[in-house]
């Protein structure tokens, strides 16, 4: 059936005035991290211009994003221009450095400052996806799986650095080099299968916590079977708290293109407004649904003990609010993120995440859902959002 809920109606009038004014400080501390963290000062651009033309003499200026690169043997002759340009990556703004030679062909690019998963990252680089752009005109169209190969587990970063290349390529080719660029085509809604299918998770959820046993029992687990095939291996795409704090540093994507995410969060939020119940991670968490079918395996139906499941629940609460702290002060999205999708629905992760997921699976076998609720950094934010929920509506009954 459903999660257990930390529900603070159901706690003594004492301890829900303490966690509520817990939860105003975590709030003021969230702040305060956004607040520090958008004191850090910019780029040092130095480096990666360097490595890009190497065998430069100088490299000047042209503009606030743009330089160029003179020749060592032959000091007046121009040997390469660099642009900055940025891309939406999955954790916001990705910035490129792109050199460009006196052609229009792209001579090398370096990722001068980024926000996404370490470990998607590192397998972008590690196959040598840079390498590849490199000899790409301005004239061509930068096409993931047209003229620029996929990175399997890693659309999001790759699209980033492919419009990054592209726009960087043809701001030279039009402002330095005098060249007629082909024009960019207008941001289009994107409306799919993964939209479809969330939107009909998001129905299922919504009737079935409105449905009696056993039709809601049948219901929720033909959800979670869903959205562990859906959401998990095919399209893997559950909701993280990378993108959580990513909304939070103010990298809000384009909607037309990231619609999927735009409907993911915001039918979480309004459907814990309204009824106080958290669909996604009741009923379609790919997840949790996988934790739940090695229960049914395993025979597990244990609990955690009530003598350390308070101490417990204020370790996962302490966890995800260090998570989201670290990435406001570094402003980096996914540097503390530690969940362990991306490691089983993507083969995709640290060491450590491999590890934590093997433990987690074996537990999952005799416990229920142990990630969810011992170690899940969403499930906090969730508890938050519905703690300041009741509070408000107690506040207007009382009005």
């Amino acid at each position: 059936m459903d999660l257990p809920e930390v529900s603070d109606r159901s706690a003594k009038p004492h301890r829900r005035r303490v966690e509520r004014w817990l939860a105003v400080a975590a709030l003021l501390s969230i702040a305060c991290a956004w607040w520090v963290g958008s004191r850090r000062v910019g780029l040092a651009l130095e480096p990666s211009l360097r490595r890009l033309v190497p065998e430069a003499g100088r490299i000047e200026p042209l503009g606030s994003d743009s330089f160029m690169a003179w020749s060592a043997e032959e000091p007046a002759k121009p040997m390469a221009y660099i642009a900055i340009a940025s891309g939406d990556g999955y954790g916001g703004p990705l910035q490129l450095a792109v050199a460009v030679d006196p052609q229009g062909s792209v001579l090398g690019v370096e990722i001068v400052e980024e926000r996404e998963t370490p470990s998607y990252l590192h397998r972008v680089l590690s196959l040598g996806f840079l390498d590849d752009l490199v000899g790409k005109s301005y004239e061509d169209s930068f096409e993931v799986g047209n003229d620029v190969d996929a990175v399997t587990g890693a659309t999001r970063t790759v699209t980033a650095v492919v419009e990054a290349a592209k726009e960087g390529s043809r701001a030279i080719a039009a402002t330095q080099l005098g060249r007629a660029v082909p024009t960019s085509a207008a941001i289009r809604v994107r409306i799919g299968f993964p939209e479809v299918a969330l939107a009909l998770l998001f129905a299922v959820g919504f009737v079935g916590l409105r449905s009696r046993a056993p039709l809601q029992r049948w219901l929720r687990w033909v959800s979670m079977l869903a959205g562990l095939v859906i959401l998990g291996f095919v399209l893997n795409q559950p909701l993280t708290i990378a993108f959580v704090n990513r909304l939070l540093l103010g990298f809000w994507p384009a909607w037309q293109t990231h619609l999927y995410w735009y409907l993911l969060v915001s039918g979480i939020v309004l459907v814990i407004a309204v009824d106080g119940r958290n669909p996604y991670c009741e009923w379609f968490c790919p997840f949790g649904a996988a934790q739940e079918c090695l229960g049914v395996i395993g025979g597990g139906r244990a609990r955690v003990p009530s003598s350390a499941k308070n101490f417990l629940l204020w370790l996962q609460r302490g966890l995800a609010l260090l998570a989201i702290i670290l990435a406001l002060l570094f402003r980096h999205p996914g540097i503390s993120g530690y969940e362990v999708f991306g490691a089983l629905f993507e083969f995709v992760g640290s060491r450590l995440q491999f590890i934590l997921l093997a433990l987690v699976l074996v537990v999952a076998l005799f416990v229920r859902r142990p990630w969810c609720n011992l170690l899940c950094p969403l499930r906090p934010v969730t508890d938050l959002l519905r703690m300041f929920r009741n509070w408000i509506r107690e506040a207007w009954k009382t009005r």
